[in-house]
């Protein structure tokens, strides 16, 4: 399993290599405004743990649609995001980057076709092991012909899990938590103004309990707090 493992995310780190993926944005380009997120879980950011960052470009201003979990098989059809979302992070210790990737959704309508788009602007896991902070930059979340400046709102959620069955015919269960109470369906996203500099945290919203892992009792997978901003 390690040498497949080994053998997946070489493969993928040559294709991002021949395809031109480059770190956003490309050097000697201005950076344009950029969304900082950062999380932070009960336990320990495992490696062999899946953690995402979903985020929704496709100006909602009333937050009617956004990026939720699945609550049940067949899990979304990719193993752990369904609803509305252009683009995601992931952070998985076996893709390269250091374990993270940014990606586009090439289907909406079937969120199972993505395109690698090479690491966030920065991305990190904290000395502790108990947090993510990642850094994107908006020209690598712009929907094709949009410009940087014109993203005024996004829905954003973050999503932990244990793994990400793609089989529909996969019915074990799996742990998961998301933004909100994850016991509570529908489970919920955050819907964020980007047109001025802001910070949005968990103090402000109360929106994510402790111990609210579905599935299971896991402090790797118990997001217990988070904070967003969107910096000029």
């Amino acid at each position: 399993m390690y040498t497949r493992v080994r053998f997946q995310a070489t493969c993928l780190l040559l294709f991002l290599l021949l395809a031109g993926c480059a770190r956003f944005p490309e050097t000697g380009q201005a950076v344009s405004k950029r969304l900082v997120v950062q999380f932070r879980v009960a336990g320990q950011v495992r490696p062999d743990y899946h953690y995402f960052l979903l985020i929704d470009n496709d100006g909602d201003f009333l937050g009617v649609n956004g990026p939720v979990p699945p609550v049940a098989p067949p899990w979304g059809g990719n193993g752990f995001a369904t609803g509305s979302f252009q683009f995601f992070v992931e952070r998985y210790g076996a893709l390269p980057f250091n374990g993270f990737l940014l990606y586009k959704v090439l289907d909406p309508d079937r969120l199972q076709v993505f395109q690698p788009l090479g690491p966030p602007l920065e991305a990190t896991v904290s000395a502790d092991g108990k947090s993510v902070r990642v850094v994107i930059d908006f020209g690598s979340i712009a929907r094709d012909g949009q410009e940087p400046a014109d993203i005024r709102v996004l829905q954003i959620n973050i999503i932990a899990t244990d793994r990400t069955p793609k089989d529909p015919t996969d019915t074990s269960l799996k742990m998961w938590d998301a933004l909100g109470d994850s016991r509570q369906f529908p489970n919920t996203y955050l819907s964020i103004q980007t047109d001025t500099d802001r910070v949005v945290r968990n103090s402000d919203t109360n929106l994510e309990p402790v111990g609210d892992v579905v599935n299971g009792n896991d402090p790797d997978l118990d997001i217990v707090d988070w904070q967003i901003e969107v910096r000029s």
